[in-house]
Formats: structure tokens, sequence, C-alpha cells
């Protein structure tokens, strides 16, 4: 499963007032104050009077904003538009297996507010839900919607098919909490939410790239040619259980071998708590463990080759908790690819991410936006 993350025509008769709603907002968002309703009308391929019509709803509805007027090209200079992110807010919530973060994001992808909580992973659901509303009410701003990243495998229904870490199978959690928020939520695999977040970071329109989140447990978001791809079953990217036959550690799934054996953060860090926060969770705590990271780099650098001569991937990044511990594993995994040629030609980039540990919380409003607004954030300053 592959759907594109950017909208990009008119739509049919039948859904035509929404998709143009949400192909405008798109288009406002992107032009970042410099765009006016003529730029609307060449750009959306729309007629004059329908954008009009839905430029005034979007103003009348707080969500875009007049910011001024432009050059004149020979008449009445054009009023300029942008999007108003004063008003609303989305949030990203990222699932753990003893605790969750949660972010109040702006329209434009800006992290407002925070909180991180440890918890016991029996109740940590449970303990979710006023922690979100005691956010959202804070505020002073309307909630849109929730995106909540989780690890385990997503499925069409938004339901959590498999998590491992969550101990839970056909989990309809969106569901459950949507009922008790009042808010639509949106659910997203961790690692497919740090892939969105990657996605928003790059200059290219339609990169391709592979987000590799290592933290609790090990996974691999892809972004192919600006599409998030999922798989035709939506596990596309669960390599944490993959068997590269490098090793015999045990992982909890059962087996031996797997790639989150040996690369997740407990293990690089040789600490047993999951979460890896401080006790006011703030922020990942310990120091990586040479030997382990060398480990670790080596069952890497034969993924990222796999993916590479598999689908042409070539740029890698790596997201989550680890990015916050130093340097280490990176040189490893590095060193490790340092005389690989690959068959296709070219060169292999690993990088960590800019955005550290927050990828997933910015991902997984990223898809409440886009979701309920059609957006798709893009944070390169211009």
């Amino acid at each position: 499963m592959m759907e594109s993350l950017r909208t990009t025509g008119k739509a049919t008769p039948a859904d035509v007032r929404a998709v143009n709603r949400r192909l405008l907002l798109q288009r406002i968002s992107e032009g970042r104050g410099r765009i006016s309703r003529a730029d609307l009308v060449r750009l959306a391929g729309l007629n004059t009077a329908t954008v009009s019509g839905l430029v005034a709803e979007l103003l009348e509805q707080g969500l875009v904003r007049e910011v001024g007027l432009g050059p004149s090209v020979g008449g009445k200079p054009p009023t300029l538009l942008d999007l108003d992110e004063r008003l609303f807010a989305v949030l990203g919530v990222q699932l753990i297996r003893d605790g969750f973060r949660i972010a109040a994001v702006s329209l434009r992808g800006q992290i407002i507010e925070q909180h991180d909580e440890v918890g016991d992973p029996r109740t940590m659901i449970e303990a979710l839900v006023p922690a979100v509303q005691k956010m959202a009410e804070s505020l002073g701003r309307t909630v849109l919607a929730v995106g909540v990243a989780v690890p385990g495998i997503v499925d069409h229904r938004g339901v959590v098919a498999r998590s491992v870490l969550l101990g839970r199978n056909d989990y309809d959690l969106g569901g459950w909490l949507g009922e008790r928020l009042g808010y639509p939520v949106h659910l997203i695999n961790d690692s497919d939410a740090c892939a969105l977040a990657e996605a928003a970071l790059d200059e290219e329109k339609s990169p391709t790239l592979i987000a590799l989140y290592l933290g609790d447990g090990v996974g691999a978001g892809l972004i192919l040619s600006g599409a998030l791809f999922q798989g035709e079953s939506f596990g596309a990217g669960e390599v944490g259980h993959l068997n590269l036959r490098t090793h015999q550690l045990r992982c909890e799934c059962g087996r031996t071998g797997c790639i989150e054996a040996a690369a997740r953060i407990s293990v690089l860090t040789g600490k047993h708590q999951s979460l890896q926060l401080t006790p006011r969770g703030e922020q990942p705590v310990g120091h990586i463990d040479d030997a382990a990271a060398e480990r670790a780099g080596r069952n890497i650098a034969a993924l990222l080759e796999l993916v590479y001569e598999l689908i042409d991937v070539r740029r890698a990044v790596i997201c989550g908790p680890v990015c916050t511990l130093g340097p280490g594993l990176l040189s490893h995994v590095r060193g490790a690819l340092a005389d690989y040629e690959p068959y296709l030609g070219g060169h292999l980039t690993v990088d960590y991410s800019r955005l550290g540990w927050n990828g997933t919380l910015l991902g997984a409003a990223a898809l409440a936006a886009h979701k309920e607004l059609g957006l798709l954030w893009s944070m390169i300053e211009s």
C-alpha cells in the first residue's frame, strides 16, 4: 500500500468540495504568505468563483488570513494569503511500552508544548487520556485532531493489527481514544511517523528515503518518490525481526538473530528500562556501549545494503532516542559501510535525524494535520 502524501489535482464530482478545499489549503501553506487568489486559480486549476468561495470559507473559519498586498502587475495589487496557525493545533502522541510522549503542534509543524511521562505499562494507555485532555485544555487553541504513533503494525482500518511491545493484537486503539477524548484520532506506526517527519525536512518535494527508528524496538519507515510505502498488509518496514544471520541473541519475539535484539536502545546502553527517560521524563540517559554499538552497526549496515540493492533507496536517516546519546552508533554504521561498493553505483548516505527523538511526535502530528486538513508540512525555512 502506497498513499501519495501530496494532493495533486482536481477532485471527482462526488468529493469535489472537500478535496478542492484541501488542495487550496495545501497551496496556501506552501506559499508562506506569498500567494494570492489569482495564484490559486492558476496553481490549482480551479475557476475563480470556486477559489473565491473556498477562500472565503477558510477565512471565516480562521484557517487562513490575509497578510498584505503583493506587487501590482498592472492593476490593483493582489491580496496575499497565508495559513493562520494562531487558533488551531494538532496533537502528536508517541506510545512506548512504559510511557508516552505528547506534543501540541502548530499547523506549521512547530512544537508549542510537550509532555513526557513514565508509567506502569499496564495502565499507560488509560493514563494517556487525562494527560492529553490536560494539554488540550491548557493550549488556548482548538485541537483539530490527535495523531498517535504506536510500536506495531497499523492496518487499513486504523487498528493496531499487531504490537509485540504493547502486547496487543487487533486492537482498535484509535476508536477507544476517540470516544474518550472527543477528537478525531489517527494511528500510525512509529517508524512511519519518523519517515513523514523526515520527508517534511527534505528539500525535494518527492523524496526517497528510509527512516530507521531505534528505540525500545527497531523499525523502518519508507518514503518512495514522495509517498509513504506501507506494503500489501501494512507491514512494510518491520525490519526489527529480520534475521540477517549475523548474531545469535534472543529477541523478545522468541526467535534469535533479529536485528532488534542487537540494536534496540536497551541493548546499546545496557540499561533494562525500556523508555530510557529521566524520572521527570526529559531526555534519554546513559551512554552507548562501544562493543554493542559495533555489533549493531554491522547489522544496520547489512540491512541498509540490502534495502539499497532491493529497492534503490540511497538515503538513510537514523531516528529515535539513540540520536541523543552521542555519535558512537552512527560512526560504527558508517564504518561498516566504508568498503561497500553498490552494484547499482552511487553512494549510500547515513545520518542521524535533525529532529532527534521528536521526529516521531512531529510525524504523528503531521498525520493528523494531513488527515484533517490535507496539509503536507514542509519544515524547510524559506
